[in-house]
């Protein structure tokens, strides 16, 4: 089903009349990213670090248009680079885009024509390629629908999507999307009703382990151990839709709901476990979007306000706001990096394009007493040789304005810890096994907590082997076989040298991808196999071979007009192929048996024919000329050739040949269009002049008769009704 791509509050489209705009002391820098077309809005936004955003943008003229433009900045907004996440508007419909770093990013889309199904797609490069990261599995079904792609760390993230089956339909990753495993329903509360579903674009993160996301039903989803198990909580009535969610740490939320097309606003203290109405709506929050201050325990509302466009904040979890003054602006998203770091995104200039579109903040940094934050990350899996053990030290980035202290716990308990209140403790493990690692952590604010699981598993070094054709042709894609093996499975990564014109499909990641290459030339393909216990390789040597068709024919070096004459075609290894000839005028030709061509030259003069085949790896050519004279006996106009008649033509079951001169001696044939022979006999001397063809056996159709003598050549197209 079609959701929203922004609040149903939202000011989407562009004023037909430009205010005057008069931004805050606290917004006042105006970047622009760089689209080309002018009164561009911006509809997704993300915030990486200081130097590092990524934007989705549409015409604000056309919102209801499908749009796929992004673009990224690396420098803090000074400069921004624009482009086409797909390559076309056709096909998925964005709705969601997330950026990891400088170079990575994730958008998550459903299918436009059925306006269900969906993937997830990944650049690694800036944006210059995207690469379609679905398992073969994910947002297949007919009822699905993939509403978000999120991630708390590089590696480990979720593509949330509706129910199938009673049951959301959740996919998660641990080694940044290279695979993906379904979370079983059980871990996930049931739907409300048959009717409930996510909305595009309608969640938030904390930290490595916080997601939240919500539904039409007026609930959200949360998860506190990166999307492995997740809980429900009930924020306004089953006829209300979520439409916004921030959270500024762990426990402290808003989320902004409308309610029958009233909107309501909302927060917690616990993490989403419950939820308390702000009454009344704060006049001055924003209502097209909102964003937590990382850092602080702010937040930044942006958009339609109950009286005007509005940009304003909040340090007390949402109850009141403040104003920063700005008028005129037609603020439709926000987010901020750091305390001193955010964006807010608008529409550029409705006359030139390169002008505005984007507010920086210039304002002071934010404060405020935070509470913790217990954030760590750990392997997804760890070797255990022998009988071990095996140790790791978690990374633990955990936050809060006082001093925190930690205490470290295992589920089982059978896990060793250095010490359970390090910030940092070794964990030794002495059983294979899958644990869950919880982390309390503490100030005079409160207590947050934080979970990772660990799977421990007796390991193998990897060992790479596969193979793959030897001798392939280019520009058709050939297969590999992977059959390497090692514990746990191994990760895969492709590459080819030279680099150049090799794909690997679906992605160089894959376990058994296809390659295709466009140049002919000797490659070396190179399969890197990598487990928590090593890493090893194996190569292929493919020679890769020109192999467009092997083209030629033969045709006469001299004709008549009027005669016909039928080329002998020796082409091989082509899925299609064309004939011309020039000049082209005064030329009847069709097709003949064997993929040969049969031609008749009304005019006499050189002429070239040319036969091109094609094949996957490309095309070929060959070319033959032929001269065309007006042979004697071949003139119509000649009383030679008057003299052969025919009749009646068109013919039913027989018809008859006059034949000029009965001293002669003639051989009489029948050529279908395919250049084959139906009929065929030779006169005697002296034979009696009327020659009876019976056609009766024949289908209907156009034919060629050919009647030639020692000194005279004769042909007359008949047809057979």
């Amino acid at each position: 089903m079609k959701k929203q791509l922004l609040t149903l509050f939202a000011a989407i489209t562009v004023s037909a009349a430009v205010a005057q705009q008069n931004p805050s002391p606290s917004w006042s820098i105006t970047q622009n990213a760089a689209f080309t077309n002018t009164s561009v809005g911006i509809r997704f936004m993300d915030a990486v670090d200081q130097n590092v955003m990524w934007v989705v943008g549409y015409d604000g003229f056309a919102p209801s248009r499908n749009y796929n433009w992004f673009s990224r900045t690396i420098n803090g907004g000074t400069t921004f680079t624009a482009g086409n996440i797909l390559p076309d508007t056709n096909t998925y419909v964005l709705s969601s885009m997330e950026g990891v770093d400088a170079n990575t990013a994730w958008v998550a889309c459903y299918t436009k024509s059925i306006q269900s199904q969906g993937t997830v797609f990944k650049t690694t490069n800036g944006g210059t390629t995207w690469s379609n990261m679905n398992n073969g599995n994910m947002f297949t079904n007919a009822s699905s629908f993939c509403n978000f792609a999120t991630f708390v760390t590089p590696l480990i993230g979720i593509a949330q999507g509706d129910p199938i089956n009673g049951e959301y339909e959740i996919w998660r990753t641990t080694n940044g999307g290279a695979t993906w495993t379904q979370i079983p329903g059980a871990n996930i509360p049931n739907p409300l009703t048959a009717n409930e579903y996510g909305i595009v674009n309608v969640y938030t993160k904390h930290g490595t382990s916080n997601i939240w996301w919500g539904t039409n039903q007026g609930r959200i989803y949360y998860s506190n151990d990166g999307g492995i198990t997740w809980n429900v909580s009930v924020v306004s009535g089953n006829a209300a839709y979520i439409l916004e969610i921030a959270f500024s740490s762990p426990l402290n939320g808003v989320a902004y709901v409308n309610n029958n097309g009233t909107f309501e606003m909302y927060n917690t203290t616990n993490g989403g476990t419950s939820w308390s109405a702000i009454n009344p709506v704060p006049a001055n929050v924003g209502l097209n979007d909102i964003c937590s201050v990382p850092g602080s325990n702010a937040f930044v509302s942006v958009g339609a306000g109950q009286t005007n466009q509005i940009i304003s904040f909040s340090n007390n979890n949402g109850a009141t706001w403040t104003d920063y003054g700005s008028t005129g602006i037609q603020y439709l998203t926000v987010d901020f990096a750091d305390p001193s770091t955010g964006w807010s995104g608008s529409f550029s200039d409705n006359a030139v394009p390169s002008i505005g579109g984007i507010w920086k903040y210039s304002g002071a940094a934010f404060s405020g007493t935070l509470s913790p934050t217990a954030n760590f990350t750990l392997p997804s899996d760890l070797c255990l040789v022998g009988a071990g053990p095996a140790t790791v030290s978690p990374n633990n980035s955990s936050t809060g304005s006082a001093t925190l202290s930690y205490l470290w716990s295992s589920s089982p308990n059978t896990a060793a810890f250095s010490s359970l209140t390090a910030s940092v403790p070794v964990i030794s493990f002495t059983a294979n096994g899958t644990y869950t690692i919880t982390l309390l952590a503490t100030n005079s604010n409160g207590t947050n907590s934080s979970s990772q699981v660990i799977n421990v598993q007796a390991c193998n070094a990897p060992v790479a082997t596969f193979t793959t054709a030897a001798n392939p042709c280019n520009n058709i894609t050939f297969t590999t076989s992977n059959t390497s093996t090692g514990a746990p499975t191994p990760l895969y990564s492709w590459s080819a040298n030279p680099a150049a014109g090799v794909i690997f499909l679906p992605s160089p990641n894959a376990t058994n991808p296809s390659i295709n290459i466009s140049t002919p030339g000797t490659y070396t393909i190179t399969l890197v196999a990598s487990n928590a216990s090593g890493s090893a390789q194996a190569t292929q040597v493919v020679n890769v071979a020109n192999c467009v068709p092997s083209v030629a024919f033969s045709i006469d070096s001299e004709a008549c007009t009027s005669n016909s004459v039928t080329t002998t075609n020796t082409v091989s290894g082509a899925t299609s192929y064309t004939w011309s000839n020039v000049p082209n005028s005064g030329v009847f030709s069709m097709n003949a048996s064997g993929g040969n061509k049969m031609y008749v030259f009304s005019n006499p003069g050189t002429y070239t024919i040319t036969l091109k085949a094609s094949n996957a790896s490309g095309t070929n050519q060959a070319v033959q000329t032929i001269t065309v004279d007006a042979c004697v006996g071949l003139i119509e106009n000649s009383s030679a050739s008057n003299a052969l008649e025919v009749f009646p033509n068109p013919a039913n079951e027989e018809f008859s040949v006059m034949l000029p001169n009965t001293k002669e001696t003639y051989n009489v044939t029948l050529v279908n269009v395919l250049g084959a022979v139906v009929y065929e006999t030779t006169t005697a001397k002296n034979a009696p002049e009327k020659l009876n063809i019976r056609v009766a056996n024949q289908p209907s159709g156009v034919y060629f008769l050919n009647v030639q003598s020692k000194s005279d050549k004769f042909t007359r197209k008949i047809v057979i009704e």
